[in-house]
């Protein structure tokens, strides 16, 4: 009887994503503050398009906020999967496929490290949409 060990990542390159993704959740919690707190700035400025004659001020500052607002919720997705990612590792379960459950390629990881599914699941996913 042949019994199959389940494929990993090696510890060092394990580590080496830990500490990238660890990089990249900090800058990101750095620049959702940020934006948080320019947010709050300019809330506290709520336009009044009655009160001059020339709304395109105000139309200008709505959009920044618009702006602002779906430029934090792409990074905080960014920063959910991140998390995601790191609790994959604790659970040593990091770099496998979630579709498949074989490895990701190394390279797939490097480009994207809160990478869930290998590339070949990728594509079919992307075919099948």
């Amino acid at each position: 009887m042949t019994i199959f060990k389940r494929k990993k990542l090696d510890k060092k390159s394990l580590k080496e994503f830990q500490q990238l993704l660890e990089k990249e959740k900090k800058e990101l919690e750095e620049k959702i503050t940020e934006l948080n707190n320019k947010e709050k700035d300019m809330a506290i400025k709520t336009p009044d398009f009655m009160a001059s004659e020339d709304s395109s001020v105000e139309a200008d500052e709505v959009e920044e906020l618009n702006n602002l607002l779906s430029l934090k919720l792409v990074w905080e997705n960014d920063l959910d999967r991140i998390n995601k990612a790191l609790e994959r590792i604790k659970k040593e379960t990091y770099g496998i496929c979630q579709k498949c459950g074989e490895l990701i390629e190394t390279e797939r990881l490097k480009i994207e490290p809160a990478a869930q599914i290998c590339s070949k699941c990728l594509r079919k996913k992307n075919i099948d949409v």
